[in-house]
């Protein structure tokens, strides 16, 4: 009998690849996700389907992209190995009341064109939407690594995408572009606390200390790498403040259909905030005009030992927004302060209860949303 590699999601079995392995696989799966034998061979993969669809979204692979992807494999297969018909829409709610009734989908007879004509990461997205809950979606390669037909080194992924890295768009990583390399580092270290399971899948460009910061510098930046012809998907980051704001108001360079330009969001937090300005203390909605990342760090980490929150300095008025720019002060004691409740939670192996970290999640979770909803 030959041997065999395979998918599953949840208890849905799907794609027997006979004596080898898919290499489409090794984009969405890394060695993090590996679990090996006693001898510390490979022996399969594994995520969530909710880890494995945040994945799957910042490659542009919604459920949209994958009826897409569905329909124009059954367009390109010959007639003979087709059925006379198939309905996107109408095999996912079969699959869907299948699991919901049995716990699993067969995908029945007449099938095989779609292992064979529709890329594995929509077929694994089609099945996790067949799921109401959250369940693991496991590559199977025990057999064909046994066997000796595949690598048993855990970092099969990785090798694969060294092989392949320049074939596809679609492979990651997403490159994330800040508008300074102090965001770029506070964020990357959150990521690897708060998402673990996209650390390799965002990379936050530093381009070191000393380098020029701000909204001007990141809109050239994003138009070099426009300019550029980066196969990487892209995303833009800006201050939630009103300098940024100007920036890209004045913006009209059109950007490939595969950059995303994003603003850190609005916070409750910002909503009513203590300022400074030319006519005394006041408290005013600071969101869209002093939105810097520190804004972001946690009340935990604002307020002061005598639980005030740092305030922001209204500083040059902008006549094309007609607003003022805010800054917070003491940025320096924000940013060591947030410094040691970052490097504490990832000593400790996650957050705490009591420390505050609703900024950061908006602020990452704007990022990871940024390419849902959107053609692959």
């Amino acid at each position: 009998m030959a041997a065999h590699s395979s998918f599953t999601v949840g208890d849905t079995w799907f794609q027997s690849f006979r004596e080898g392995y898919n290499p489409e696989a090794a984009s969405i799966f890394r060695e993090r996700d590996a679990c090996c034998d006693e001898d510390g061979k490979l022996d399969y993969f594994t995520l969530s389907s909710c880890e494995m669809g945040d994945r799957l979204g910042l490659l542009g692979i919604d459920i949209d992209a994958t009826a897409a992807a569905f329909r124009h494999g059954y367009a390109e297969t010959p007639d003979e190995y087709r059925p006379e018909q198939f309905d996107f829409d109408s095999w996912l709610q079969i699959g869907k009341e299948s699991v919901s009734q049995n716990g699993w989908f067969d995908f029945g007879v007449n099938s095989d064109w779609i292992d064979a004509m529709v890329d594995i990461r929509y077929v694994i997205r089609a099945v996790i939407e067949m799921h109401e809950t959250d369940v693991p979606v496991t590559w199977n390669l025990a057999d064909v690594v046994g066997r000796g037909f595949v690598s048993p080194d855990p970092r099969l992924c990785e090798i694969e995408m060294e092989r392949n890295r320049s074939a596809n768009v679609a492979i990651f990583p997403v490159i994330v572009l800040t508008e300074g390399s102090t965001d770029a580092s506070f964020l990357s270290s959150a990521l690897s606390l708060i998402y673990p399971h996209l650390l390799d899948f965002l990379k936050f460009m530093d381009f070191g200390v000393g380098a020029e910061g701000g909204a001007s510098t990141l809109a050239r930046t994003l138009k070099s790498f426009a300019a550029s012809g980066v196969a990487n998907r892209v995303i833009a980051i800006f201050d939630n403040d009103t300098a940024a704001s100007d920036v890209l108001s004045g913006m009209s360079t059109p950007l490939p259909n595969t950059f995303r330009v994003l603003q850190y969001p609005d916070i409750d937090l910002g909503k009513n905030y203590p300022t400074i300005g030319p006519t005394g203390r006041g408290v005013f909605d600071i969101n869209g005009k002093a939105g810097a990342l520190e804004l972001y760090f946690g009340e935990d980490v604002l307020r002061d030992s005598t639980g005030e929150l740092a305030p922001v300095q209204w500083t040059g008025y902008v006549k094309r927004q007609n607003a003022y720019q805010g800054e917070l002060l003491d940025k320096s004691r924000l940013q060591k302060s947030f410094r040691r409740k970052l490097d504490a939670a990832i000593a400790r192996g996650g957050t705490h209860p009591e420390e505050d970290w609703s900024g950061i999640i908006a602020i990452l979770d704007r990022i990871r949303g940024a390419f849902r909803d959107s053609p692959s």
